[in-house]
């Protein structure tokens, strides 16, 4: 049986979510971040959405410098994962405790800190996102 859930990504307005710091877990591929399935209810268009993440304690990073991640959600199978977000966290991948992008990002994080979720990557002009040293599709 289930242990009641505390919470999750709270939608703030139109693409934008708010949520605290679970932990990282093996259970997770890299660039993915899990939210509890019971969360959805607060959020029901967040699984399989792009976001770009940002932590409320830290200044704020260009676009483009901010490490984007895949939602999505926990099934049974990942208890460890389960386990941190039924806290009321969202939870990251441990594989991207070794990407020299997120690595950082990741490690000044303590449990509960918020972090804000910035869905509208499929809206925004490409150029606003684009990473140094892309180039434009020909």
């Amino acid at each position: 049986m289930d242990k009641p859930f505390a919470g999750g990504p709270l939608r703030a307005f139109r693409d934008r979510y708010v949520a605290a710091y679970g932990g990282v877990s093996y259970d997770l591929a890299p660039r993915a971040i899990g939210v509890h399935p019971a969360a959805l209810a607060l959020a029901p268009d967040l699984p399989g959405r792009h976001v770009l993440v940002q932590s409320e304690d830290h200044h704020p990073v260009p676009l483009h410098k901010r490490p984007a991640f895949t939602v999505v959600v926990l099934d049974r199978l990942m208890r460890n994962a389960r386990e941190l977000a039924e806290a009321g966290g969202v939870v990251f991948s441990t594989f991207d405790l070794d990407d020299p992008s997120v690595a950082s990002f990741l490690s000044r994080l303590d449990f509960g800190d918020s972090l804000y979720l910035n869905a509208s990557l499929e809206r925004l002009p490409d150029v606003v996102v684009r990473r140094p040293g892309d180039r434009p599709a020909a």
